[in-house]
């Protein structure tokens, strides 16, 4: 339910034939011709200084507010094209708003090191990531944890909000500033409890706008379901689906969300279930379940060649695999670091497309083999199970 189908409407042919002129020639013609009728100026040649000042006082202001016109007054007068402030008068108008920016939280485990005693973590500990992509992401721990045992789980909470801090199991377990007694740190599976978000996007905000027109009726149909879901658990239209024909008997149906890899599942499905069945926001006779959807698990290996000219030492080039790494697990959304093709349920994942982007990001490489074909999904995600990114020999 993107904008990307949207028939391109060339406003300035609109307006060139109603009989305005919009490049500076035509403007210039326009205004001599004006000047000529009215008898105002004689000498209109392009060498007199006095008349290249008057055009230009009168053409340049005229153009300015015909780009103004199409750029800006055309583009947002219309929910397809809309962008910015005025989507959100938009959404204002179908009783919506832009989702602001949130901080990802969730639990890290802490490992106490052999033979220590009782070990401290103050609130405000910061855990990271290795560089990724050019960035570091830090973890800030949210109370004073005295630990005991061998390992303890500590609620943390994002540096900044944002949904690049939506990682997968392992990515974050650095500590900047050693704890004495502390062995190492590990964010696990299902590690994030409220997963971050960017601000609502135009594309986003424009889907929930368009679904908000199919909420007119009197019954619950997928639109109401999808609008309801999406404004309360925080996700994206395009991640919500449907499984119909009553999969529970009659009057049933579920709904999957699909999530980032390390999101735990479960406060999303019980905040869902709750407002859908609990308080009663269904339609008469609905029993809808709402559950995780399904994944399928596919381990990856990619040898990697570099081009004749590639000059990269030993740290240079494990800085290249462990960056193409990251951008693998960025298509299998354990990360959002890359400006990649993603895994969708109902698609064809292209590891031919997967390899042209690597191409893309990282010049040095000449050639990407995988040893595994296509993913073909149904109502399922693909997840990354083993990855080994290899130089190929």
């Amino acid at each position: 339910m993107s904008n990307k189908n949207v028939p391109e409407i060339d406003y300035e042919q609109v307006l060139r034939d109603n009989g305005m002129p919009i490049s500076d020639d035509e403007l210039s013609k326009q205004f001599t011709d004006i000047v000529h009728e009215e008898g105002l100026i004689t000498n209109t040649s392009r060498m007199s200084p006095f008349w290249r000042l008057i055009n230009a006082i009168v053409t340049r202001p005229a153009r300015w507010l015909i780009d103004a016109l199409i750029n800006i007054t055309f583009k947002n007068m219309y929910l397809a094209t809309a962008s910015g402030g005025w989507l959100d008068v938009f959404a204002w108008g179908v009783n919506l708003s832009r989702k602001p920016a949130t901080e990802a939280s969730g639990m890290i485990r802490f490992y106490r090191a052999a033979g220590a005693g009782v070990v401290t973590v103050p609130a405000g500990t910061i855990v990271q990531t290795e560089r990724i992509n050019g960035e570091i992401y830090s973890l800030v721990t949210r109370e004073t944890k005295a630990i005991d045992t061998a390992s303890a789980l500590i609620p943390v909470i994002a540096e900044q909000a944002g949904g690049a801090y939506n990682l997968a199991p392992g990515y974050f377990r650095i500590l900047p500033v050693a704890i004495s007694g502390i062995e190492k740190v590990q964010n696990e599976e299902n590690w994030l409890l409220t997963p971050g978000a960017d601000a609502e996007s135009d594309n986003d905000l424009r889907d929930r706008c368009r679904n908000q027109y199919n909420l007119v009726g009197n019954y619950h149909t997928d639109a109401v379901y999808r609008g309801i879901i999406s404004s309360v658990v925080g996700l994206s239209i395009d991640r919500i689906y449907f499984e119909h024909d009553a999969p529970r008997g009659a009057g049933t149906a579920n709904v999957y969300l699909l999530l980032e890899a390390g999101v735990s599942s479960v406060p999303f499905i019980q905040s869902v279930n709750d407002y859908l069945m609990a308080k009663g926001n269904h339609g008469h006779g609905d029993d809808i379940l709402a559950l995780p959807l399904p994944e399928t698990i596919h381990n990856l290996t990619v040898d990697i060649y570099l081009s004749e000219t590639a000059n990269l030492d030993n740290e240079d080039s494990e800085k290249l695999r462990r960056d193409i790494t990251h951008l693998i697990r960025c298509a299998f959304r354990e990360n959002s670091d890359y400006n990649v093709q993603k895994t969708w349920p109902y698609s064809r994942f292209s590891l031919s497309k997967l390899g042209e982007e690597i191409h893309q990001s990282f010049k040095d490489v000449e050639s990407v083999v995988f040893a595994e074909n296509d993913i073909l999904s149904k109502l399922n995600v693909p997840r990354l199970g083993k990855l080994e990114v290899r130089y190929g020999k």
